[in-house]
């Protein structure tokens, strides 16, 4: 072959570029694409509801740390002093994160049905949901961005696009999870604390609770 045609470094790296820019908005699309349908088919009713400023506030920054700076990246330039220059198998890896968080997104909407909310509150006739990927882990929802921040921020090979979003997604975490349990488990009682017992908060145990 000759070499006139073969990629120069420079073309290499374009190419990457390109692959991950489509890469990471098909991602995107799919991430918000997966909440937006399952928003509307969401209707509020009269509910059991806490913290509402609260929890306003911590979905807009949430949202915002996590999708504004993969859009900046994907739409141009304007995220360029903080890339990484990444080895492509990390990039490969980033791919797969991304595609895993995206299937359990999805799972996690698809086996919620009616009881999906996306406030941190529940309807008069909320059902604890034990089954799908609940049947192993407490807040799969949450495990999703687990997978994808990390995953979008190899993938793009940004610092800014992994470093916001890991920054408000311990946020969350920190705020969040104490009240949504305190709430499953005085609305659900000994039902909610035998399945605690044998479920993961964000990842599956590793072993169960009897072989212990």
């Amino acid at each position: 072959m000759p070499l006139l045609i073969l990629p120069t470094p420079q073309r290499r790296r374009r190419v990457t570029l390109l692959l991950a820019r489509v890469l990471s908005a098909l991602s995107l699309v799919a991430f918000v694409g997966i909440r937006l349908v399952y928003e509307r088919a969401w209707r509020p009713a009269v509910r059991v509801s806490r913290h509402d400023r609260r929890e306003h506030v911590l979905t807009v920054l949430f949202g915002g740390a996590q999708i504004f700076p993969l859009v900046a990246w994907v739409l141009g330039d304007g995220l360029a002093s903080a890339d990484l220059a990444l080895a492509a198998p990390l990039r490969v890896v980033g791919v797969a994160l991304c595609v895993g968080g995206v299937a359990l997104f999805w799972w996690v909407h698809a086996t919620l049905g009616e009881n999906f909310s996306p406030r941190l509150d529940m309807r008069p006739g909320h059902t604890l949901v034990t089954t799908g990927p609940y049947r192993w882990v407490r807040h799969p929802m949450y495990t999703t961005n687990l997978l994808l921040v990390p995953g979008w921020g190899l993938l793009t090979g940004n610092a800014l696009v992994f470093v916001l979003p890991a920054v408000a997604l311990v946020v969350m975490l920190a705020v969040r999870l104490p009240d949504e349990e305190s709430m499953l488990a005085e609305r659900f009682g000994d039902e909610w604390r035998v399945w605690a017992a044998q479920t993961g908060r964000l990842l599956p145990r590793l072993r169960s609770p009897q072989a212990t």
